[in-house]
């Protein structure tokens, strides 16, 4: 057994957890296990993306010790678009 940081954003804040996880453990059960959903309300289980460090990982990766859990929520607009709206506001 060992843990892991669990990163999110909520709010438009990030936040992590620290979870103990056990040796085997895929990102799929790391999910289930942990009722993930229930814990964030804009979690949607059958299309989300987990990465370890910034690179997006499948649901079957193994978790390692000292790994970076990243939930990654889907793009809703262009951050190009995004950067330039917010400077038009200031």
């Amino acid at each position: 057994m060992f843990d892991i940081l669990f990163c999110f954003i909520e709010s438009d804040e990030i936040h992590s957890k620290i979870f103990t996880i056990e040796d085997g453990c895929t990102i799929d059960d790391f999910v289930i296990k942990n009722n993930i959903a229930s814990m964030l309300k804009k979690f949607d289980y059958n299309n989300y993306k987990i990465g370890v460090f910034g690179k997006i990982k499948k649901p079957d990766y193994i978790i390692k010790k000292d790994d970076r859990l990243e939930l990654y929520e889907p793009i809703i607009i262009d951050p190009k678009v995004r950067r330039k709206n917010i400077a038009s506001n200031n």
